[in-house]
Parts: C-alpha cells; sequence; structure tokens
C-alpha cells in the first residue's frame, strides 16, 4: 500500500478529517480533497497591539516612518506567507515589543513540519480586530503551494478601555499552520464590519417570553 503524501496527512489531521490511503478498492487521498478552502483547527496563534500606530513589520532592513498625522493604510500593512527560514531572514521588525513578540513567535516555527501567516493591519484605537478562522486551498497544497487566507472581525472595544478615536493603532497577527509547503504564491484575507453573531428573535425565545408583564415603553 502506498504512502499517504506527508503534507497531504498533516492537512487531513490539522483539518480533523482522516487521510485516506490509496490502496485498491478504496477513494485515493487525492479524492478526500474539496474543491474549496479547507479550514483549519490546529494552529497557534500570536496577536499584538501596537498604539504607536507604527509600523510593525516590512520587508527588506528599515521600516517605513509614519508620521503623527499620516494614515497610510499599505505602509501599515503586511500580508506574508513564511515556508523557510530564509523567508522570515527577509523582514524587518519594529524594535518594540509587539514587534519582538512577533519576531518570536515566527522564529520559533519549525519549518519542515509547519508554516506561518503573518498580517498587519491599522484599526482605530477605540476598535478591536479579532481572529475568526484561517484556512489553505488543498488542491494548491498538494503541489506543495501554499494559499492560506484569515477571516477576521471588527469590534468596539470594553467601554473601560481609555481610547482616542481619531488615533490608529497597529494590529499583528501571526498564525503558525501544522502543514508545511516549499513556496507560497498567494493567500487572502477577509473582514467583517461586526463581531456579533445573529440571536433568535426575541419571540421565539422562551426564556424571554416567559414571566413578562407586557411589553416595554
Amino acid at each position: 500500500m502506498p504512502d499517504v503524501p506527508r503534507r497531504r496527512t498533516l492537512l487531513a489531521a490539522a483539518s480533523g478529517i482522516a487521510a485516506l490511503a490509496g490502496c485498491a478498492g478504496s477513494e485515493t487521498a487525492s479524492n478526500s480533497y474539496p474543491t474549496t478552502n479547507r479550514r483549519i483547527d490546529g494552529y497557534d496563534l500570536e496577536k499584538v497591539r501596537d498604539e504607536s500606530g507604527g509600523a510593525l513589520v516590512a520587508s527588506g532592513d528599515e521600516l517605513p516612518s509614519l508620521s503623527a498625522d499620516e494614515r497610510a493604510f499599505q505602509r501599515r500593512s503586511t500580508r506574508r506567507v513564511l515556508v523557510a527560514d530564509e523567508d522570515l531572514t527577509e523582514l524587518a521588525f519594529a524594535e518594540t515589543d509587539a514587534g519582538e513578540r512577533l519576531r518570536s513567535f515566527l522564529a520559533a516555527t519549525d519549518f519542515e513540519s509547519a508554516s506561518a501567516y503573518l498580517l498587519t493591519m491599522p484599526v482605530r484605537a477605540c476598535r478591536e480586530v479579532r481572529f475568526r478562522s484561517v484556512s489553505v486551498e488543498p488542491d494548491e497544497l498538494a503541489d506543495d503551494d501554499l494559499h492560506p487566507h484569515a477571516d477576521f472581525c471588527q469590534a468596539y472595544r470594553p467601554a473601560d478601555v481609555e481610547c482616542d478615536a481619531d488615533e490608529t493603532h497597529t494590529v499583528g497577527f501571526a498564525i503558525r499552520l501544522p502543514v508545511a509547503a516549499d513556496r507560497s504564491t498567494g493567500s487572502g484575507s477577509g473582514m467583517s464590519g461586526s463581531c456579533l453573531r445573529r440571536e433568535p428573535p426575541a419571540v421565539f425565545n422562551a426564556s424571554a417570553v416567559s414571566g413578562s408583564g407586557g411589553d416595554e415603553a
């Protein structure tokens, strides 16, 4: 019985499905792949926030400098897929607690069995960005080409957090994926304007209806 390809096995374990061996009379492992992205559950996540609003990471040796009133979205935003140690050495990180935490987290990645997806972005001071999920394209990964996709949402920070609505902060997310690849030629991300999940209408909520004495004013 032939062995299941290594990355295919890792993806199956990370997404919580059984890898199918290509033995006679059974489906082959390639047939186990859907045509859509496969959500990954076995990831590690590092999230940081820099209230100075500066860039957290950039390609090359230096970070872009940002003036206090600059709103340059693209200079605070980064999206990088790391599949080898060399990818990390090509990046410059801010000499701040947030930048060092991202760098240290990525440096601890074993690229023989894992990869990493790094994203940074601006956010208003009174808002927060929450990570929701990460997925990969199985068909691309089968060719050793990692295409990750991360989903986020925005919400207001707790009421007891002091903030200036006119200020801009920078947030960063480093996601370690339990799948390896030789390269990455694509990636994606999505952002929802709200983190609220739709609740059932109150009329169908028995606990809310029982004991009520009438409509509220």
